[in-house]
């Protein structure tokens, strides 16, 4: 008799390997936060979200970097994605940085 293959929901699905994505998403969580609060409350609240972005996208960008650097055939869609990944999480980075030297001064 064949074994049944388990259905996982999205969150065992998620975790199931758990690595430098679910880490980046979990920063990017904890800057929006850290934003929104830092809205209401101050600018070092502000400066901490701003770092807390550049940590985050730095690790996408280390993450994408990855994928593009492998022997991956480039018609792939994880090495489009892996493109596309780069240039956004760039274009955060600077914005995250521009906005940290921002808030420090």
């Amino acid at each position: 008799m064949a074994a049944k293959a388990k259905k996982r929901n999205f969150i065992q699905a998620y975790f199931s390997d758990f690595g430098i994505r679910q880490v980046c998403d979990f920063l990017m969580l904890a800057g929006a936060i850290v934003l929104l609060v830092g809205i209401f409350v101050s600018n070092v609240v502000i400066t901490v979200g701003l770092g807390i972005y550049l940590v985050a996208s730095a690790l996408a960008i280390f993450r994408s970097a990855r994928v593009l650097l492998s022997k991956i055939n480039r018609r792939s869609p994880e090495y489009k994605n892996a493109i596309i990944n780069t240039v956004i999480m760039g274009v955060i980075f600077v914005l995250a940085l521009f906005g940290f030297i921002y808030a420090l001064i």
